[in-house]
């Protein structure tokens, strides 16, 4: 019986190498994006941080002045009640995190320096709930903050991905 274990542990392991699976990492942007400026927020602040580590690990090269910049126009997080109590305290929250961006070039088009949109205006926008208990207020709050986190890390890997995608795009069109 435990031959046999090991034998089906095997096969269903040379099928999952085989068809080509992988688990996801960084990508590597440098071909299609070897540098760029992050400008809209500080470098030092938690989403610039994050940023940056998540651009260099994808063979970004994140310098202070570069042809090609990353505009972030939007970084709100925002706390809205969802119910009440009966005695008229709130209970339950939707927090809610916005993060708009632009990636524009930089072109010199006959003396004169132009702005191309490599990628016009987007908004990624993320959602959680979580339920208030005023018994529980340090608990709550870092609840709260995991939230916060959580879904600046989500708009953060959905910006990687619509800048791979949009850029390959891109570059596989000029070929």
């Amino acid at each position: 019986m435990k031959k046999f274990n090991i034998i089906v542990l095997l096969l269903l392991s040379s099928l999952i190498i085989s068809c080509g699976f992988h688990l996801r990492g960084s990508q590597d942007f440098s071909a299609v994006l070897p540098e760029v400026k992050i400008q809209g927020i500080s470098k030092h602040s938690e989403l610039g941080r994050e940023l940056i580590h998540a651009l260099t690990s994808s063979k970004v090269n994140v310098l202070d002045e570069s042809d090609t910049v990353l505009n972030i126009t939007q970084n709100l997080l925002s706390k809205r009640v969802l119910s009440l109590d009966s005695a008229g305290r709130a209970n339950q929250y939707e927090l809610g995190y916005q993060l708009t961006f632009s990636l524009v070039k930089k072109v010199q088009d006959e003396g004169k320096q132009k702005l191309v949109d490599l990628m016009p205006l987007q908004n990624i926008r993320e959602k959680r709930e979580y339920l208030f208990d005023a018994n529980l207020v340090l608990a709550k709050t870092d609840e709260e903050q995991q939230l916060n986190n959580d879904m600046r890390d989500k708009a953060i890997l959905q910006l990687m991905r619509r800048l791979n995608f949009s850029l390959k795009k891109a570059d596989s069109t000029k070929k």
